[in-house]
């Protein structure tokens, strides 16, 4: 049933995005192409499981016919990672980038041929987020609100509401050099507003919102941007930021759930995401994670324009969104 669950899910949000005119009917290919590859998965496990199940056990370290504890054991955590969703390993598509250190061999192509990105397929940078997997589902670590320092973990602050969500990794922004690199990076995203089209997270009741801020339609963008810095929450203010990663709105004023940090939490401890993803805590990195909870993409903060190209593989070109940034410059 769970599985079956995320064979829904994943046709679903496809559907809803090419049905609205957001994105190219492309994308539909991917569904049998991700989803076939796990049915055929789930049908050799549960053979496999049923023979477990219908053999007896090991009598001694010399008897090759019968099953160990340590086979039922391997079977159990395989059966758990079947149900969650984080045995799933989805291949290179347009909407799941591929590490560009490997070539298109590896992708079944033609050997010594070209890169990934050079193949068609979007380009992306495992190693940094080297504890991560690109393809699979992005796992979740504690975060602190930079404001109010209530501990959240990272993915319930993503809604599965049939959007993207760009996490900008933005590193230790104590550092004046480091900070230079985010308001780039902010100043790049609104220079390609339209081919990168966010949704406010913050918006009022005025614009046909409920008074939680969350619009029952939102139609200003396919993705969501939130940050995640690793400086000492105390050394940074929230203004110290650029303003589109602060979003403003004129009746219910500032997102303060738009910045979060890798720190202490008072009563629940540190969470440390950084090294849980295997991200440099100077530097920082930015990741795409899919409609699904997948991670489809991972690149430095100057990589705006391969953030670009990413989208621009599946997006129809959206006019540009309303930014409501709070009125100053980056």
């Amino acid at each position: 049933m769970n599985v079956s669950m995320q064979d829904t899910y994943n046709l679903g949000w496809k559907l809803a995005m090419v049905v609205k005119g957001i994105a190219k009917p492309a994308i539909l290919k991917t569904y049998e192409t991700e989803r076939r590859t796990v049915a055929q998965e789930l049908i050799d496990f549960d053979q496999n499981y049923s023979r477990l199940w219908s053999s007896r056990p090991k009598k001694d370290m010399e008897d090759q016919s019968g099953v160990s504890m340590a086979e039922f054991e391997g079977a159990f955590v395989q059966q758990q990672l079947f149900s969650s969703g984080f045995g799933v390993h989805y291949s290179p598509n347009i909407l799941t980038a591929k590490d560009s250190s490997e070539t298109t061999d590896a992708l079944g192509g033609d050997e010594g041929s070209e890169t990934p990105s050079k193949a068609g397929l979007p380009s992306s940078h495992q190693h940094l987020a080297s504890k991560t997997v690109l393809g699979k589902r992005f796992q979740s670590f504690k975060v602190v609100n930079h404001c109010d320092a209530r501990s959240w973990h990272l993915a319930h602050l993503l809604k599965a509401d049939g959007i993207f969500h760009i996490l900008l990794f933005a590193g230790d922004v104590s550092q004046p050099s480091q900070m230079r690199r985010v308001r780039t990076f902010a100043n790049d995203m609104m220079n390609r507003s339209r081919t990168i089209p966010l949704r406010q997270r913050h918006v009022s009741i005025t614009h046909g919102s409920s008074l939680h801020g969350a619009s029952s339609e939102p139609t200003d963008g396919i993705a969501q941007l939130l940050t995640i810095h690793s400086a000492p929450r105390q050394q940074v203010e929230f203004h110290d930021f650029p303003p589109l990663l602060r979003p403003f709105d004129k009746d219910l004023g500032y997102d303060y759930n738009s910045i979060f940090v890798d720190g202490e939490s008072y009563y629940e401890g540190h969470g440390h995401a950084y090294d849980g993803y295997g991200i440099d805590r100077t530097r920082g990195c930015v990741m795409v994670v899919r409609p699904d909870h997948y991670l489809a993409w991972i690149s430095d903060l100057e990589d705006v324009q391969g953030l670009q190209a990413y989208f621009a593989g599946f997006v129809l070109e959206q006019p540009p969104p309303v930014l409501r940034p709070g009125g100053e410059g980056i």
